[in-house]
């Protein structure tokens, strides 16, 4: 809930600052932009957000969603919700005696700030920032029952991640980016942080379902950008 409590604030900061600093201008790569009226305006943000990581070497697969804010065409700021999509297991775990293979699984959730460099209709450079926690699950094989495991306990973690990524948008309102980061795993023992922090590889696909409803009302729509 702490999550929720504080993107609502920041959310609220961001609807404040749309109110009272109406200015046109904003910096991207090359200077100082000046943005059209639809886009300074204060507009929501909803993305899947899928990352290729490793875990001992190991590739594995992060499934997520992000649901934020976007202010001044530059700024997006919000919350979001990550968890495995692959099946892990640690050969060599010390966190439960005497068992040798630990299966794990885990989520987090984040506050996430995109800071657009660059954009025009077609293309978007940028980068992101991560700050969050979550836990991870661990599960060991039954000794009587092999087809069974037991629940061992629970590791709670922070998390931080940094990814610069490249947009293209398909349609006027998909697009679809690739971006390459870093993510560091605090506060976890048994040496686990190590192996739980990687290089990351983002794929994000970005829905504007909004924009695509207001286009069969008004074509300029497509235009947006």
């Amino acid at each position: 809930m702490k999550y929720f409590f504080t993107i609502s604030i920041l959310i609220q900061s961001l609807i404040g600052a749309a109110q009272f600093n109406q200015s046109d201008e904003i910096w991207v790569i090359g200077g100082k932009k000046e943005l059209l009226p639809y886009q300074n305006k204060l507009k929501p943000d909803f993305s899947f957000d899928a990352r290729r990581t490793l875990f001992e070497r190991k590739w594995i697969l992060v499934g997520g969603l992000k649901f934020g804010m976007e202010y001044k065409r530059v700024n997006r700021l919000g919350i979001g919700f990550y968890f495995l999509n692959t099946r892990i297991f640690d050969e060599n775990a010390e966190l439960i005696l005497e068992k040798n293979k630990i299966e794990y699984d885990f989520e987090y959730t984040t506050l996430y700030y995109d800071r657009v460099l660059y954009f025009d209709k077609k293309w978007e450079f940028g980068g992101t920032l991560h700050f969050g926690g979550g836990k991870i699950k661990t599960f060991y094989q039954n000794e009587l029952n092999p087809n069974e495991r037991n629940t061992g306990p629970d590791l709670k973690f922070n998390v931080a991640e940094i990814v610069g990524y490249t947009e293209y948008n398909i349609l006027y309102w998909l697009s679809i980016s690739g971006g390459l980061g870093y993510r560091r795993v605090f506060g976890l023992d048994y040496g686990l942080g190590e192996d739980f922090s990687s290089a990351i590889f983002v794929v994000n696909l970005r829905l504007n379902l909004i924009k695509l409803t207001r286009s069969y009302f008004d074509e300029s729509v497509k235009d947006e950008f």
